[in-house]
């Protein structure tokens, strides 16, 4: 495979993803939901995503190496990986009963500071953003079966991807976790940087249509505030995509890789 390339067969891969992440859009053509009800739904895959990943977490047998690392996570410092009586020779392992593979109660504190960092961003839209009468929505039928569904894709997709495979074996816990916390970092910062430049730019622009007397209308205003988290949903999960079905992704992809020390 071309470095950086995506094969026809990922590109398939990736249709399931596209549909889920558009299904929502259903909800606001078809049923009339509201902005920021399209928001929950998205608001809830990244609270899914955090937790999904951190419990797999939970599982990674490889020993947290912070040397050569471009990013750490939260709770992580350089004494992190030098705390050999916490890293070095055969990890404790909790066996667990059935198919899954045993739990290294030793990656707990690094999932539960990342748990804590986490859950401090994602409350920040419930009063920022006024999410919390939206949030009361997901009781309804359609919406909490949109958010069901994407708790389990990203069940499944961790599933296959590591516990199925054994692959979960072979990484640490920074690893693991780097995915969510990558995640939820961009979307973080986007929302912010959508929220002031898209305010902006929606002044700006219903000055200077005002003043040649066009008036814009509800819909267009809904239409455009759609647009705008479509497109930065699509854009992280195509990065996510592309990040892991390519050998050696490149350009925006790369920040959705998690780093290996190894490497």
């Amino acid at each position: 495979m071309v470095p950086g390339s995506v094969a026809g067969g990922d590109l398939r891969a990736f249709v399931p993803t596209l549909l889920a992440t558009l299904l929502p859009l259903a909800g606001v053509g078809l049923l009339g939901w509201r902005v920021a009800e399209l928001l929950v739904v998205y608001w809830i895959e990244l609270w899914a995503l955090l937790v999904v990943y951190a419990g797999a977490a939970l599982f990674a047998r490889r020993a947290v190496v912070v040397e050569g690392r471009n990013l750490t996570l939260p709770g992580v410092s350089s004494e992190t990986g030098r705390d050999e009586q916490r890293w070095s020779g055969e990890p404790r392992a909790l066996r667990l009963p059935g198919p899954l593979p045993p739990i290294y109660p030793r990656n707990a504190r690094l999932v539960a500071h990342s748990l804590v960092w986490g859950v401090g961003l994602l409350t920040v839209p419930v009063w920022a953003v006024d999410l919390g009468d939206a949030a009361l929505a997901t009781l309804s039928p359609p919406l909490a079966a949109v958010a069901l569904a994407t708790v389990g894709s990203h069940a499944l997709t961790v599933r296959r991807d590591y516990l199925a495979t054994g692959r979960i074996e072979t990484v640490s816990a920074h690893m693991v976790l780097e995915i969510p916390v990558r995640v939820v970092a961009f979307a973080f910062t986007y929302v912010s940087v959508a929220l002031v430049v898209g305010g902006f730019c929606l002044l700006v622009v219903w000055e200077v249509l005002g003043a040649v007397g066009v008036t814009v209308g509800d819909d267009a205003v809904v239409l455009a505030l759609v647009a705008v988290v479509v497109l930065g949903k699509l854009a992280i999960e195509w990065s996510r995509h592309a990040a892991a079905a390519a050998d050696d992704p490149t350009g925006f992809a790369t920040w959705f890789r998690p780093e290996d020390p190894r490497e």
